[in-house]
């Protein structure tokens, strides 16, 4: 895919050339920090190398944190101690068996939110593209999607793999298993689902520096949903501080 050119004057490009613009970045440049936001949840993630630390606030007293690095994870949900005076559990490779349900909810989660430009990308590769406009230092490209239009066009099998990898309940799982085996039915009632959840019209933007790096990206629909990009090339992925931390054992 050829990359677009932050600053470039020439008109408007290609739609599926903006869309997938962020994820070939983030093929070649993943250490990165993402801040993301869909209605009222909310995820950092930090990736510096094989360490990552990842944050989500999915509501309802859902919140946790997975910190990865040094060969170790240390977990942490809704701040709450573990002990006396301390707050994050720490499992070694040697307890990585050891898994919180809570804890596998809220990273997945968080990293569904923040991978949500692949989703937008499969629904404004389908839209009208126009740009560069400048916009506070900033290049931004602009895709309108008729919602109805590129959902009759996707290929469901592969937009739930990236729309919702690790469904929460048997019930859903069994709905997505039958799209992906290509029940008609099935097909049917989620792109009725999904044009209640984007409405009929939605916009994705794309905001790049002077660079080329991606700033931040937008989908503006019925429940809006936008990730920024920061500290490209230079994230850090610290471990919590050892008074804080409770090693787990066998």
């Amino acid at each position: 895919m050829v990359l677009l050119v932050a600053g470039c004057s020439s008109g408007a490009k290609a739609a599926p050339e903006i869309a997938g613009y962020v994820e070939t970045y983030l093929q070649a440049h993943p250490d990165v920090k993402r801040v993301a936001k869909k209605g009222t949840e909310s995820a950092t993630v930090v990736i510096k190398g094989r360490d990552q630390d990842v944050f989500a606030d999915l509501g309802a007293g859902l919140r946790g944190r997975l910190i990865r690095t040094g060969g170790a994870a240390y977990m942490q949900m809704l701040g709450e101690e573990v002990a006396p005076g301390k707050t994050w559990d720490k499992i070694t490779e040697e307890h990585e068996p050891y898994n919180l349900f809570g804890i596998g909810v809220v990273t997945s989660q968080a990293m569904t939110l923040v991978n949500s430009h692949r989703v937008h990308a499969l629904l404004a590769a389908r839209g009208r593209a126009s740009g560069p406009a400048s916009d506070g230092g900033l290049d931004r490209y602009t895709v309108a999607i008729d919602v109805q239009a590129a959902l009759g066009e996707l290929d469901l099998g592969a937009f739930l793999e990236v729309y919702d990898p690790l469904p929460l309940t048997q019930d859903t799982e069994n709905e997505y298993a039958l799209v992906q085996a290509g029940d008609k039915a099935a097909q049917v009632r989620l792109r009725e689902e999904l044009l209640k959840e984007f409405g009929a019209q939605a916009t994705y933007e794309l905001w790049l520096d002077g660079q080329g790096r991606p700033a931040r990206q937008r989908l503006t629909a019925k429940t809006p949903a936008e990730v920024t990009f920061s500290h490209w090339g230079d994230t850090t992925v610290t471990a919590p501080p050892a008074d804080q931390v409770r090693a787990l054992t066998r």
